[in-house]
């Protein structure tokens, strides 16, 4: 949603393919026109492109991998896609349908654009800075999250008192930290970082307010998120609950670490 207004404001012309059971229904209202698909209609999206004009896309927001066994509907265009994929890896997967959509005209342009203002800086970015005991678990878990990244695990690990405690897998960020709450009881820090080998088009790392939220709900300390990879969704008012809270929040680099 935010990048739609943004996109808007900048004075694009906005074709939106929504997916059913994942997209926010308020879209229509930036929209100049809205095609609703089921995950896995690839022959339809490019259809619908392809009818409209459009020659670049931008893939904004994400597909929750749980969706994949309960809401998707491969069509003839994605069933020989799938077929010849060798990695059903998230970053094969992604650069697969990009290419697919390049191979009929549609550029897949990173999905920053019309987002810069968005993205995290390096040091604290709260009115709260990390205790000295926190920096050391956010040193982990950076470095744990890389791995698991690198790994195409996911892209968040909770640490508390330099022992893991969670690492995001399948099921997402926010059921990740609400799992490691539950072992943390208070204090941990989160870290969200992005892949090595991450590329911009899509996956983009990003927090919100429902993630300092989730923080809060857990009694964490600090969120680490990689400083000029990681979208800050809703700034302002994420950094504000954080201060009300009592949580820092902080950018890092991989040149710290």
């Amino acid at each position: 949603m935010i990048f739609a207004e943004e996109a808007k404001r900048a004075g694009f012309s906005l074709i939106v393919i929504a997916h059913r059971g994942e997209t926010d229904a308020t879209i229509e209202a930036f929209a100049d026109h809205v095609s609703w698909v089921y995950v896995g209609q690839l022959g339809k999206i490019i259809r619908v492109f392809q009818n409209s004009g459009v020659s670049e896309a931008v893939m904004a927001g994400g597909i929750r991998k749980v969706k994949l066994f309960g809401n998707f509907r491969p069509d003839l265009r994605s069933a020989r896609f799938l077929a010849g994929l060798k990695s059903r890896e998230d970053d094969a997967l992604l650069r697969g349908i990009a290419d697919e959509l390049a191979s009929d005209g549609i550029r897949i342009l990173e999905s920053t654009l019309c987002l810069p203002q968005l993205i995290s800086a390096e040091g604290v970015l709260s009115k709260r800075a990390p205790r000295a005991k926190e920096w050391e678990d956010i040193k982990l878990g950076f470095q744990i999250a890389k791995e698991i990244g690198r790994l195409g695990i996911g892209q968040t690990v909770i640490v508390k008192e330099q022992v893991v405690l969670a690492v995001e897998a399948i099921e997402g960020t926010d059921a990740a930290i609400q799992r490691a709450g539950g072992l943390a009881k208070s204090g941990c820090v989160v870290v969200k970082v992005s892949k090595p080998q991450q590329d911009l088009r899509f996956d983009v790392p990003a927090v919100g307010v429902d993630t300092v939220k989730r923080l809060h709900e857990i009694d964490a300390a600090a969120l680490a998120v990689e400083a000029g990879k990681t979208i800050l969704l809703e700034k302002e008012e994420l950094l504000r609950q954080a201060d009300e809270f009592g949580i820092a929040v902080v950018g890092v680099s991989a040149a710290s670490y």
